[in-house]
């Protein structure tokens, strides 16, 4: 068994906007991403020279972490099998989107914005290059706006491959529906509010009753398959008042699936002396919502960032139950400042 290894350096792929890569995973300080192909905009791929590349950086893996995946929580032991097949894939290339949210980091490049991948998996899948009983994951940009998306889902499914989408879900998709009514796929809503005004600052689109429209159909299609994100946004969704009423908001829309993340140029700004420690709180309080409503809790990668960066002194004071117990007392149960956010 070897020490240091990651699955997605021998079976993943990422396309981006302008590389394809191993994988999306963006982490510790900016690292990740470890780039296969440069200045890509959807040409045809030569797969035996891509696996060529995977074999060297696999090799320099198993001496030394590599520089690129040095801090990345998806190390560990890994045995690799040396096949030339691929079974994870990221879809991170499309820049159309519907929405102008607050805390999207992309910035738009000069070249194309939505390039085309089904004729790279067509012709992947045709080689014998591709591997069953993966995963294939769409964000973006919307990926319900990609070239050829309905198409590429249903050719994932029939090869056996289960699709994940990351949406924000103002375009309502029935075959993603599909998926999910066949336990093919999942989708992935970032919501971040109950609150339609905070919906319209924080998305920068008045799209807020549409949206619900839609999460309310999807649950209703497999409630087991949605998963409907919060990400805290400072200034704008930190508070106790703003969580409690996304909770209710879930009950009604017969949610059981909740994940909740950081808005990254927050999460990246700060290290663990100055962070504020209303963000631990809130955290702490998402989780104790989520498990008092029998919800279960996914926590994305900013957000993740911001935990691993929280100090000993602050993880044991914000991470007593004495303590937390006090905060939920006196600022929720008796709802005396009950808009708590300190900064």
């Amino acid at each position: 068994m070897n020490k240091i290894g990651c699955s997605f350096l021998e079976e993943g792929i990422n396309f981006d906007y302008d590389t394809v890569c191993d994988c999306c995973i963006s982490h510790n300080d900016g690292r990740g991403l470890p780039i296969l192909i440069e200045n890509y905009h959807g040409e045809p791929i030569n797969w035996d020279l891509l696996f060529e590349k995977k074999q060297e950086r696999i090799q320099k893996q198993k001496e030394s972490t590599i520089y690129d995946c040095e801090g990345c929580y998806h190390l560990c032991e890994y045995e690799y099998t040396n096949e030339k097949k691929l079974s994870s894939f990221h879809f991170s290339h499309c820049r159309l989107c519907n929405a102008k949210c607050i805390y999207c980091s992309k910035e738009y490049s000069k070249g194309d914005l939505n390039y085309n991948t089904y004729p790279l998996i067509k012709d992947l899948i045709e080689k014998g290059y591709y591997k069953s009983n993966g995963e294939a994951t769409f964000q973006g940009g919307e990926p319900t706006l990609m070239q050829n998306f309905d198409e590429l889902i249903h050719l994932f499914i029939k090869n056996g491959t289960k699709v994940r989408i990351h949406s924000n879900g103002i375009r309502y998709s029935n075959t993603v529906e599909q998926a999910l009514k066949d336990n093919k796929g999942t989708i992935v809503i970032s919501l971040d509010t109950a609150n339609a005004n905070t919906f319209k600052k924080i998305k920068r689109v008045d799209a807020f009753k549409i949206v619900c429209q839609n999460i309310k159909k999807y649950a209703k299609a497999n409630t087991q398959n949605i998963m409907i994100k919060y990400i805290i946004v400072p200034g704008y969704n930190d508070s106790i008042k703003e969580i409690d009423n996304f909770f209710k908001l879930m009950k009604k829309l017969q949610i059981t699936k909740v994940v909740i993340d950081m808005e990254v140029k927050y999460a990246r700004k700060y290290d663990n002396t100055n962070i504020s420690p209303h963000i631990y709180l809130l955290y702490d309080y998402f989780e104790a919502m989520a498990q008092k409503h029998n919800m279960e809790l996914s926590t994305y990668s900013f957000m993740l960032y911001v935990l691993r960066n929280r100090s000993i002194e602050k993880y044991s004071k914000f991470n007593n139950k004495l303590f937390f117990m006090w905060f939920f007392n006196k600022h929720v149960q008796k709802e005396k400042n009950y808009d708590y956010v300190m900064y």
